[in-house]
């Protein structure tokens, strides 16, 4: 008979029976992970054929290359002597010490090499190899931009703070409605550039959405209606510099909000005040069929991933019966900050504000407003901020300026012999001259273009830099500083050199070549993960999931249930035969193929993570110790 068949009835404690658990019962003769090692053993063998392959061409490289140096070297002896005997004294024959390379490259040189030449490291050299990775220092920032971004100032700063936010809330909240609005109002799109999508939008009887096609700009989303991919807008307030990430609201494509979320510092979650909208994203979920509504899940979600402050708009207030009522946004107010509350969040680093996305009431003092009604009715009893002044009032996110360089790929594309890439710097910094590896193919590149993400006026590239009427000059040229630089927390566009585009992908580490500034590329991992409060089925040990970590997924198991514990029990149990919602527990997990990874403690986004099982989040984690 199945030690399982009752597994969704019986108490968790009747799991915890020491003597009872034995691993030779249920799984060394287990057929799934025979096949997992036999799969292993295959790529092992791939991957060694793959690096034999290689080595075997950086040794013929380097045999050619020390030939040409060998050449190059003999003809400038040549060439000095005949100098020294025709100038006598007064020749100017070339020393070894003057004529030494100014690179850091290995190769040896009499004097400047020729153009095209290129400079190949002694990555053989095995004793210079760990002494530089003894001695090799993080490569820093110049002092006098290291410290203006240390700066408390709020005048005269040379470099803004830099904040990625997240929009998040259930489908049909007003995310993107919302989001357009606050580009229009920061005058970051044109009012013509919005009578164009109103006249398309009618057109298709969708005459509401306009707003929104400012960031659903795929045809799919506008016909549908849903936000189906993270859009990406960059906007400009009094206090910060955003990078504007909305998230899609639907069930269905919950693996593009956390891509997004796993890249926020903040978020602002949108929550629908009409009757009936609000209770459905709020809604637990009565059974295993429906797991309840995503600002639920959005909010679990994004505390797992780093998310540590929120701006909760409660949009359609204009909507609700009666309209503007305060009763209404203090019920709602009440409900979303104690769940907030449980899950982690301050009280101190929330805020609520009531607006309506669609009219632009309470977005902006300066915003002349379709409802004048509206605005008379709210403030009757609303003293608070706007919405922006709600924004200006987070607090700057604390960035790994001086740690060794992350940088996570989003999006690549070709062009001629470069290849453009798209990501986010999560700390450290890079650029353009720079040397890099990409990880974890350990492929080496050559950065010739570097580019910060910023906002843009009225549509043009969101590359390309125009600054409201607000910036001042001197804060222009104090940006300029910043020119073919990105820092820790900037989205990115670059030009890479030297390096095949079949080769990268989405979910590639960019960082230093030097081996002691590299981050792991493991397969195992140990990690503490917190479990969803409705668990359709429990977590055994030898439980297949779906892994998520920023822009990537990978299938893993999780073979070995370390311990776990109730929360607020505060009492440990040693190896759980199963895992149930609602408890915090350490476990180890194995990976389908090898993946960049670190300590959430040195690098929040490779070391953060979400747990899915049959299209439902079940857990979220952070990595305490990677494994070999």
């Amino acid at each position: 008979m199945s030690r399982h068949r009752n597994i969704r009835n019986l108490d968790e404690d009747d799991y915890y029976d020491d003597d009872y658990y034995d691993d030779d019962e249920y799984y060394d003769e287990d057929e799934y992970y025979l096949e997992q090692q036999r799969e292993q053993e295959r790529k092992k063998k791939e991957e060694a054929e793959r690096k034999a392959k290689e080595n075997k061409l950086k040794q013929q490289k380097l045999q050619q290359q020390k030939l040409q140096q060998q050449k190059l070297k003999q003809q400038q002896l040549d060439d000095a002597k005949k100098k020294k005997a025709a100038g006598g004294k007064g020749g100017g024959g070339i020393s070894v010490a003057s004529a030494a390379p100014k690179s850091g490259g290995g190769g040896i040189f009499l004097g400047k090499p020729p153009s095209g030449f290129t400079v190949e490291s002694k990555k053989n050299d095995a004793a210079t190899k760990n002494n530089n990775a003894q001695n090799m220092p993080i490569p820093q920032l110049p002092p006098n931009i290291l410290a203006s971004l240390r700066s408390n100032s709020t005048t005269g700063e040379v470099i803004r703070s830099h904040l990625s936010l997240v929009i998040l809330g259930h489908v049909d909240a007003g995310k993107s409605t919302l989001t357009g609005r606050l580009l229009l109002s920061l005058n970051h799109v044109s009012q013509r550039l919005l009578q164009k999508y109103q006249k398309a939008a009618t057109s298709i009887g969708k005459s509401s959405f306009a707003l929104a096609w400012f960031t659903d700009e795929d045809d799919s989303e506008r016909e549908r209606g849903v936000t189906i991919d993270i859009g990406t807008k960059f906007a400009k307030t009094e206090k910060f510099d955003f990078t504007i990430l909305d998230a899609p609201g639907h069930k269905d494509f919950i693996p593009n909000m956390i891509s997004g979320t796993a890249s926020a510092d903040c978020g602002l979650l949108v929550v629908a005040a009409t009757t009936g909208e609000f209770e459905a994203g709020f809604a637990r979920g009565g059974d295993a069929s429906y797991s309840g509504g995503q600002t639920r899940e959005h909010i679990v979600l994004s505390r797992g991933l780093g998310v540590t402050q929120f701006v909760v708009a409660v949009n359609k207030l204009d909507a609700a019966e009666p309209a503007w009522c305060q009763e209404r946004f203090e019920h709602i107010k009440s409900m979303v900050l104690d769940f907030l509350k449980q899950n982690g969040f301050k009280e101190a680093r929330i805020r609520f504000v009531p607006v309506s996305a669609y009219t632009g009431v309470n977005i902006s003092n300066s915003d002349k407003v379709e409802d004048e009604d509206g605005w008379k009715a709210l403030k009757k009893w609303y003293k608070g901020p706007t919405l922006l002044e709600a924004l200006d009032g987070f607090s700057p996110a604390k960035r790994g300026y001086e740690k060794p360089l992350r940088a996570i790929v989003t999006d690549v594309s070709s062009e001629g012999k470069h290849v453009n890439v798209r990501g986010r710097v999560v700390q450290g910094f890079i650029q353009s001259g720079d040397n890099v590896v990409v990880l974890p193919v350990g492929d080496d590149a050559n950065v010739v273009r570097v580019e910060r993400g910023k906002a843009a006026q009225e549509g043009s590239s969101p590359y390309s830099f125009a600054s409201p009427s607000s910036t001042t000059s001197s804060s222009t040229s104090n940006e300029a500083q910043l020119d073919g630089i990105a820092l820790a927390g900037d989205t990115v566009e670059m030009t890479l050199a030297n390096i095949d585009s079949a080769r990268l992908m989405t979910g590639c580490v960019i960082c230093h070549p030097h081996p002691s500034l590299r981050p792991k590329v493991e397969q195992r991992f140990e990690a503490r993960i917190s479990i969803m409060e409705r668990l359709a089925v429990p977590i055994i040990r030898g439980s297949s999931v779906l892994l998520h970590m920023h822009s990537i997924d990978v299938p893993a198991v999780l073979n070995k249930l370390v311990s776990s514990e109730k929360r607020g029990d505060g009492k440990p149990r040693q190896n759980p035969r199963v895992l149930t919602g609602g408890v915090t527990a350490t476990v180890e997990i194995t990976l389908s193929e090898r993946l960049v990874i670190e300590e959430s403690n040195e690098c929040k986004a490779l070391g953060r993570f979400v747990l899915r099982r049959g299209g439902d989040t079940i857990a979220v984690g952070l990595i305490d110790k990677v494994l070999s």
